[in-house]
Parts: C-alpha cells; sequence; structure tokens
C-alpha cells in the first residue's frame, strides 16, 4: 500500500514540478519582407521559456489576425497553459498581424493577392524562420472567420507543408440569398478528399468549429455542416480531423472554447496520459523503457517528426527504475533526460544518486557541484561533503 501511494504521489510531483517550468517566454516583434506581394509584415513571436537551454527543436504555431490583441492574448494564453499541464508539447507561437485581412485572408473573393500572401507564409516566413530558430519541421495554422478560411485553403493548395490547422468559425462559405452554400474553398475540400488516398490523409490533422448563435454563425455553420457531412461521407474512419459544433456560442465566443480544443486534438498523439504512466508506476504492467521508446515511435509516425516527451515522463521513470534497482536502466533514462536538459540541477542530482548506487562516488560528487552550480540556493553542500567523507 505505501508503493501504491508513493507511486501516485510521484505522479502528482513530478507533474507538477515540470509544468512549473514549462511557460512562453515574453512576445517580441520583428518584421520580415514579402517577395511575392513586394511589402513588409509585421510578426510577433514567442519562444518556450527555456529555449537555448534544452536540446530541443520545435514546432511551430502560426496565428492569423495578431493585430486582434484579444484573440493573440487568449491564444498565447491558452498555449502557456496547455503546455503548463503537459496537453501540448512546448512550440514557437508567432502572430501575423494583417495589413488588409480581405485581401491578404481571403481566397473566396481575392484569390490572387490571397495565394500571393499564402506564398509569404510558406516560402519567405517559414523560411525565415526555420534558419533563425529550432523548428522541427511541424507546422500549425490557426485562423477564425476569415482566418478559419485561409488556413483551410493553404492545407488544400500545400498538404505536405500545412498538415495542421484548426478553422474556428471559419468563412467556409457565403450563403447566397436563398442561404445555400456557394464556396471554392467546399469545392476544393470536395476534390480533395475524394482524391486522396486514405495513406496521405492520414498525414494531415484538421479541426474545425462553429457556433449556431448571431448572425454571422447563422451563414457559416451551413458551410462548417457541409465540410462535416463530406467528411463523415469520404472518411468516416479517419481519426485527422474533428468538427465541434458550439450550441449557444457566437462568432466572437467560439474561440473561447475551439482553441483549447483544436491544440489538443492536434497534439492528442504527443500527450502522455496520467493512465501511461500509472500503469508503470503503480500497476507495474509495462517496462518504462518499452513504454518510452513505443511512445516515441508513435509521435514519429503521427506528426513525421519527433517532438521531445515531457521532462517528468522520463524523470519518474528513471526514478521508478532507481527505486526498484535497476541501476542500468535508470541511467540510460537519467542520461537520456542529461542529453534533453544539459542546464537542469535536478537531472544532475538524479544522477548523482544513480552513480553512488554504482559506487562512483567521485563522479557522483562531480554531478552534484554542477547541480549545486545551477541551483540559486546552497541545496546540495551538504550531500556532497557526506560522499567525500565516504
Amino acid at each position: 500500500m505505501r508503493k501504491f501511494f508513493t507511486a501516485l504521489l510521484l505522479v502528482f510531483i513530478y507533474g507538477t514540478l515540470s509544468a512549473q517550468q514549462i511557460k512562453l517566454g515574453d512576445k517580441n516583434k520583428f518584421t520580415i519582407y514579402s517577395k511575392s506581394e513586394n511589402l513588409d509584415h509585421t510578426i510577433y513571436i514567442q519562444l518556450p521559456k527555456d529555449y537555448g537551454r534544452v536540446n530541443k527543436h520545435y514546432p511551430l504555431i502560426i496565428l492569423f489576425d495578431a493585430q486582434d490583441q484579444s484573440l493573440y492574448n487568449y491564444t498565447s494564453s491558452t498555449i502557456d497553459r496547455l503546455t503548463w499541464t503537459n496537453d501540448i508539447p512546448e512550440a514557437i507561437f508567432i502572430g501575423i498581424v494583417q495589413d488588409d485581412r480581405s485581401k491578404e485572408l481571403n481566397f473566396e473573393k481575392n484569390e490572387t493577392s490571397s495565394l500571393r500572401f499564402l506564398d509569404f507564409i510558406k516560402n519567405d516566413l517559414i523560411n525565415y524562420l526555420s534558419e533563425k530558430y529550432l523548428l522541427n519541421g511541424f507546422y500549425t495554422l490557426i485562423g477564425h472567420s476569415l482566418g478559419g478560411q485561409f488556413v483551410t485553403n493553404a492545407m488544400l493548395t500545400y498538404p505536405e507543408t500545412f498538415k495542421s490547422v484548426i478553422s474556428i468559425s471559419g468563412a467556409l462559405n457565403y450563403p447566397n440569398k436563398d442561404n445555400l452554400v456557394n464556396s471554392k474553398i467546399i469545392s476544393k475540400l470536395n476534390d480533395y478528399i475524394a482524391n486522396t488516398p486514405d495513406s496521405m490523409f492520414s498525414r494531415q490533422k484538421y479541426y474545425f468549429s462553429t457556433g449556431d448563435d448571431g448572425f454571422q454563425e447563422s451563414g457559416f455553420k451551413l458551410g462548417a455542416l457541409k465540410v462535416d457531412s463530406l467528411l463523415k461521407a469520404n472518411k468516416p474512419n479517419s481519426k485527422n480531423w474533428r468538427f465541434d459544433f458550439f450550441k449557444g456560442l457566437n462568432h466572437m465566443t467560439t474561440p473561447l472554447t475551439s482553441l483549447p480544443s483544436g491544440l489538443t486534438f492536434i497534439f492528442n498523439d504527443w500527450h502522455f496520459s496520467d493512465s501511461l504512466a500509472m500503469d508503470v508506476l503503480l500497476y507495474h504492467k509495462n517496462d518504462p523503457l518499452k513504454v518510452l521508446k513505443s511512445k516515441t515511435k508513435a509521435i514519429i509516425k503521427s506528426f513525421g517528426t519527433d517532438i521531445a516527451l515531457p521532462y517528468n515522463s522520463y524523470y519518474q521513470f528513471a526514478d521508478y527504475y532507481l527505486t526498484n534497482g535497476k541501476v542500468i536502466e535508470a541511467e540510460e533514462l537519467t542520461r537520456q533526460l542529461l542529453n534533453l536538459y544539459p542546464d537542469d540541477e535536478g537531472v544532475y542530482s538524479l544522477m548523482a544518486e544513480v552513480l553512488t548506487k554504482k559506487g562512483d562516488i567521485k563522479s557522483a560528487i562531480i554531478c552534484l557541484e554542477k547541480a549545486q552550480s545551477k541551483s540559486s540556493i546552497d541545496k546540495y553542500t551538504e550531500k556532497i561533503r557526506k560522499l567525500k567523507n565516504q
């Protein structure tokens, strides 16, 4: 019984401690020239708070309409919160300020200028960010209203580049006087669904939503429901798309539920659930190394690239091995942690425990000294003294 509650406590403590260290940094701004449009665009960017201190490459999340400060700030806080809870991985977040929303985002009415703006995103912006920051090649586009129309078209136009899309209350149609759907986007999506084999479609992640309240949603919901029916008819067994129909929400309130719902859907295959951890820590059903290797393999299959699992998934399993006397396995996982988090005092402290169990006191002292050098308080001096006196 004591081991049961100890393991349960580990799940809680490691999850909380690691989560407190993972937050978005401050917002910065830069401008970048668009060759296809012959103008400059203003971009907001936020990096993970520990960027530069860990050995990771990151997914990129792009929000359109960042001139809407309430939308930008809510998206930023949602990403921050979901990262804090380990529901989504750390990511680089950027927001694009629209100079002319209709020309840039409205594929239905301004196809030529909208495609020029899309080429700017694909070529100029992505290339610039890839050269300057540690990206892993997985990009998620988020758009609301006209932005939802734009990101859907981006996925349909360049599916190999834009594999992940969140369309919130998207302008997927423009109802005519008879309230019938008339949409180039829906026609394009219909062709894509019909002509794309399941093996290729499975690489896409498409989330879209709408409300049912207010004038705008009374029209836009028709387009969303039409897309939902197309996907149900043609891709009924696919888990790569999701539609949320929010009763009682209007055009301006749908982002409040759609953003967390969409982001957790997109990154569902990355999420390391508590139940998966408990199967190891509490019920001893699986071997930690096998669980981590299997999860990493599933992530690469789902996202086309590796996305590092959260800190606590390694730490709690390494500690589990150490507690159960499996020092070799504990050392393997701790070294993986050191590779990912070379600036983390807790990992050096854990490695010191592993090395002490192995009888390598000299190396254990070195690890504790490194842990102390990275700590803001005197935490390890007494442990170092005791080891030196052995």
